[in-house]
């Protein structure tokens, strides 16, 4: 209990003598400097390396993200268009039944607005996965993505 009292102490003690970071001194064109308050830069994934970590994750609700209202859909086979969250149960599905160990993009390109990748997924045996997207204002849309046994 001892040893426990002593460490909260100390850790409130570190935190209440924590001083703020102090501003960043820049020069400006005119050889003047000013201070300027420091930022801190949020490093944003890009779309292409968001839809491979979740494809090799298996994680169906973080790609659905990027469906279209409505998605061309073709997993072995069957296929149809379907509505966001009806294609984010059918890759649930495929997902839980074809656990994912990788996934990497083979060949990727752009026709028109719309660009495309091919990968291949490792799920136990290897699957070919095409997906097609456009730019939808400022966010990427899947508006097709097939999934068949390579």
């Amino acid at each position: 209990m001892k040893k426990l009292l002593f460490l909260s102490i100390l850790f409130s003690a570190a935190t209440t003598l924590a001083q703020p970071e102090p501003p960043m001194v820049v020069e400006n064109d005119m050889g003047g400097c000013c201070e300027r308050e420091r930022t801190v830069e949020v490093a944003q994934q890009s779309f292409e390396s968001i839809i491979v970590s979740a494809f090799k994750a298996g994680n169906a609700t973080k790609i659905a993200a990027y469906f279209s209202d409505k998605i061309d859909l073709s997993i072995l086979e069957t296929g149809d268009l379907y509505s966001k969250s009806q294609a984010e149960q059918i890759l649930k599905n495929f997902f839980a039944k074809h656990k994912p160990s990788d996934f990497k993009i083979l060949h990727k390109g752009k026709s028109g607005q719309s660009e495309y990748f091919i990968g291949e997924l490792s799920a136990g045996r290897k699957y070919r996965v095409t997906l097609n997207n456009k730019t939808q204002g400022s966010k990427k849309i899947i508006t097709s993505l097939s999934i068949e046994e390579n």
